[in-house]
């Protein structure tokens, strides 16, 4: 006795189903539907918000980093045999000397910028000045048309 292939029976049942499906009469849906269907996404958009670290407000996460690190450094601080005062001047140390060099750094590039400045012509010197006023007032434009477009896609555009 051979078995029908049962991949052809699933093809044969779905044809069936479909061509049935077609045959009803168009019928609107009920009135509460609508309503039901809001709810449902209202309730899944609310608990997309219980969600994680990615789904906090940046201040609430930068508020967790200080409390963690604060934490981290206290347990790190308890854990060591080291008295705090020598830490503590360890830290501050390190910190002047990073300082320091941030200075010079700073004092370095300042310098720099104007040994290239004197050195350029006056026309180059506006015409850059222009250029980064041309490419502002294009940024703002286009903060301004994606505004314009975000608020007609909320009110008129959107297929919701």
């Amino acid at each position: 006795m051979n078995r029908a292939d049962p991949d052809h029976r699933h093809a044969r049942l779905e044809a069936d189903i479909h061509r049935l499906a077609r045959s009803l009469p168009l019928r609107s849906a009920p009135v509460s539907l609508e309503a039901r269907v809001q709810s449902a996404v209202a309730a899944q958009r609310a608990s997309r918000g219980v969600r994680g670290f990615e789904s906090w407000s940046p201040l609430m996460r930068g508020a967790f980093l200080v409390v963690a690190l604060g934490f981290a450094g206290a347990s790190v601080w308890l854990l060591l045999p080291v008295p705090f005062g020598e830490v503590w001047g360890a830290v501050v140390d390190a910190l002047t000397r990073v300082a320091s060099r941030i200075t010079a750094l700073g004092d370095g590039v300042q310098t720099l910028g104007h040994l290239l400045i004197g050195a350029l012509p006056d026309w180059v010197r506006v015409g850059g000045q222009l250029a980064l006023l041309a490419l502002g007032a294009l940024y703002l434009a286009t903060l301004a048309a994606g505004a314009a477009a975000w608020h007609w896609w909320q009110t008129d555009g959107s297929t919701r």
